[in-house]
């Protein structure tokens, strides 16, 4: 029930951050950017999909998607995180709005009076409420405030950020853990029909058809078909085991039996093609960019406040309550007692600290603004990346699927050539280990095809529909 709360406050906290208006991009960013996306059309930005991995139209990877998005350990961390900016952001406003306070006191002495061998007793007694205001005359707590505020956004920032990082990890994962089932598929296949074919050579070795040469080689590769089968079901055991882990859950045998992944002959053309968009929509929609805006005009915040801390400040405080001479009548014949007092103060000498943190503020600013600029330029070269890597990921399917096609034809004729007595039994096992290569080259294209599409997801922070 915890987390399902976490999970909602997130989805909403985010949607706040989503529309403030504040943008703070240093004005020479823009300037950064080409005009357009080389060899791509820019086309108007649609906006986010919450749910791009839908694309996949995968069921069980939509499941294991959201069941991660919910129960992930570093998203629930990352949102009491956002809780906590969010507290942080109140305390620090607190001190823009006056403090009340009430008071109840009593007192009861014995004193010596001057003059007399006898003591007394003295009775005092007051009750009131007391008012503290200091006054933000140069917008010095208004600039912490603001500064607390933007870091509030920037951590919204980051937990969407990191969301789309679980998601698209998810996503890689279970494309991996296809390419392995895959894998695994065809070298079962192979290691049967190897086994099969030794027992029917050692039958001809047996009456003297073939040589004990091509008796060994078939050994040979059927054992290494069985390591490559013991390397990729080892390899897919560890892939389900840390999907598990992203999901929040322990990875347990049973749980690992229970993912169940089956390969998907998908070609990775049917994925729909992602809109670029201008590059300027980059700062726009990579949540990555926007924490670092944040951070960045935080920073500013920050010092703005220092500067102002040189100014005077103005404190205004105030009390009224009644007192009594008699603890038992301080409620009911006290007397009305109030006071006002203002009080300005003006720091003369502070032996350079307000200087310091001045200078702090300057230099955390141009640090963040320049990293800032950095992480546009990484950001677009990202988007440059991925594109590439997409175009490239469906011609290389397409030409290893080819490729397939034609060794499975030329292991047909080798071994039609064999039978035949027309060539001996290496030009046969030669045609079948360049198939099965290619077999599992295909399986590995069509994992990167898929995988290629997720970095361009992130690289442009987000996914769309097919519709658009």
């Amino acid at each position: 029930m915890r987390r399902t709360i976490i999970a909602i406050a997130i989805a909403s906290l985010l949607s706040a951050c989503a529309q403030m208006p504040e943008r703070n991009v240093p004005s020479d960013v823009p300037g950064m950017l080409p005009d357009r996306f080389t060899n791509v059309v820019a086309t108007p930005d649609t906006g986010t999909s919450p749910t791009w991995w839908q694309a996949f139209d995968d069921p069980k990877l939509a499941a294991l998607v959201e069941q991660g998005l919910r129960y992930n350990s570093d998203l629930i961390v990352a949102a009491e995180r956002l809780r906590e900016a969010r507290a942080t952001v109140r305390a620090v406003r607190s001190a823009q709005l006056p403090e009340v306070s009430a008071f109840v006191g009593g007192t009861r002495q014995r004193t010596l009076v001057t003059g007399l061998p006898d003591s007394a007793i003295v009775e005092t007694g007051e009750y009131g409420v007391q008012v503290g205001y200091e006054v933000d005359l140069w917008g010095r707590l208004a600039s912490q405030t603001a500064a607390e505020r933007q870091r509030y956004l920037a951590q919204g920032y980051t937990l969407a950020s990191l969301r789309l990082t679980i998601a698209a990890e998810l996503v890689r994962g279970y494309l991996q853990a296809q390419s392995l089932s895959e894998a695994r598929t065809v070298l079962e296949e192979n290691v049967q029909v190897l086994d099969d074919q030794l027992r029917l050579s050692r039958r001809r070795y047996d009456v003297g058809a073939i040589s004990e040469l091509d008796l060994q080689r078939f050994r040979s590769e059927l054992e290494d078909s069985r390591a490559q089968l013991a390397e990729t079901t080892q390899q897919l055991r560890a892939v389900q085991r840390a999907l598990l882990l992203l999901t929040g859950q322990l990875p347990t045998d049973e749980r690992v039996a229970g993912i169940n992944i089956e390969s998907e002959e998908r070609p990775p053309a049917v994925l729909p093609s992602v809109p670029t968009g201008l590059p300027s929509t980059l700062l726009n929609r990579r949540p990555d960019l926007r924490a670092a805006e944040a951070n960045l005009a935080a920073a500013g915040a920050d010092l703005s406040a220092a500067r102002r801390a040189w100014l005077p400040t103005i404190a205004i405080t105030g009390s009224a309550g009644e007192v009594s001479t008699n603890l038992s009548d301080l409620f009911k014949d006290g007397g009305n007692v109030w006071s006002v007092a203002a009080n300005v103060t003006q720091a003369i000498f502070d032996g350079g600290r307000r200087n310091a943190a001045i200078e702090i503020s300057e230099a955390r600013r141009d640090q963040l603004a320049e990293s800032y600029r950095a992480t546009v330029r990484q950001a677009f070269g990202e988007v440059l990346d991925a594109l590439d890597a997409r175009t490239a990921a469906d011609a290389v399917y397409r030409a290893r699927s080819e490729q397939s096609d034609a060794l499975r034809t030329a292991l047909r004729l080798a071994q039609r050539r064999y039978d035949e007595g027309y060539s001996d039994y290496l030009g046969v096992l030669d045609a079948r280990r360049s198939l099965l290569q290619s077999r599992l080259a295909v399986a590995e294209a069509r994992r990167n095809g898929g995988a290629a599409y997720v970095d361009l997801v992130l690289a442009v922070g987000g996914g769309w529909s097919e519709s658009t």
